[in-house]
């Protein structure tokens, strides 16, 4: 895992002082996740990362995920969007997905409300699974829903996350930000929201999985990434760390 502070100035709806907001990353799960998570990588670069993760899914029981995320988390209600410049498998593969997470921990077995996204270079992925909600209520339990989504998907793709409460509303814009659509998707029953008790502060970042028990490798690019409307996304490096989810419960 490396600590990097991306330069952020987090603001309400009122004038706020600047908070300096760092990101980092991190692997979590192991070869008993979902699709055997087998690792990842974040690499930064000017406006965001590239992020990477060979095996594992998003869904089912135990995650199996990388995710670079807001050290700290966010508190309160939010919103947040980000754009997914490319995401490519390899070899091409349904259901990598890359998007945000709002999670209760980052641990396999957190309560999560994520957006899908899925591959460009997979039919099936980019015209019928494309983007929908994915929650998990409880802790190791089931998440849902399943099958497609709002589809088709075209690149870049901006998505946007606006948390009031126990609600997520999610929205997808094909025209970088210009307008937005819900990411409901009335004919599959997929709903434009989630509704989630998470607590007042909650971990926020991007995950992403490959797929194909252990054998595809999901790569995205995600940068303009704001909240509130204010940048998040102006990258220095300060230092290295090496964290696992394994090693993060051994330490509890």
């Amino acid at each position: 895992m490396r600590l990097w502070a991306l330069s952020a100035i987090v603001a309400a709806a009122i004038a706020a002082p600047a908070v300096a907001a760092e990101w980092d990353w991190i692997e979590i799960g192991d070869e008993t996740s979902e699709q055997n998570y087998v690792g990842g990588s974040v690499e930064w670069i000017d406006g965001g990362f590239t992020i990477s993760a060979t095996g594992g899914d998003i869904w089912g029981a135990k995650l199996g995920c990388t995710v670079a995320y807001m050290v700290g988390g966010v508190s309160g209600d939010f919103v947040f969007e980000y754009t997914i410049a490319e995401h490519t498998t390899d070899p091409a593969t349904t259901w990598s997905k890359c998007g945000v997470m709002a999670a209760e921990a980052w641990d396999a077995e957190t309560p999560y409300v994520f957006v899908q996204s899925t591959c460009s270079n997979d039919e099936t992925a980019l015209n019928d699974k494309g983007s929908k909600i994915i929650t998990r209520a409880e802790r190791a339990g089931d998440a849902g829903p399943g099958s497609n989504g709002w589809g088709p998907l075209a690149w870049p793709v901006r998505y946007k996350m606006e948390r009031s409460g126990d609600r997520f509303d999610v929205s997808v814009s094909l025209d970088e930000g210009a307008t937005y659509d819900s990411v409901a998707n009335a004919d599959e029953g997929k709903e434009g929201f989630s509704e989630l008790a998470l607590g007042d502060s909650i971990e926020l970042g991007i995950a992403m999985n490959g797929h194909n028990d252990g054998l595809t490798t999901g790569t995205a690019t995600v940068v303009d990434i704001t909240l509130n409307g204010l940048s998040t996304a102006d990258v220095e490096p300060a230092g290295k760390l090496t964290t696992t989810w394994a090693a993060m419960r051994t330490l509890r």
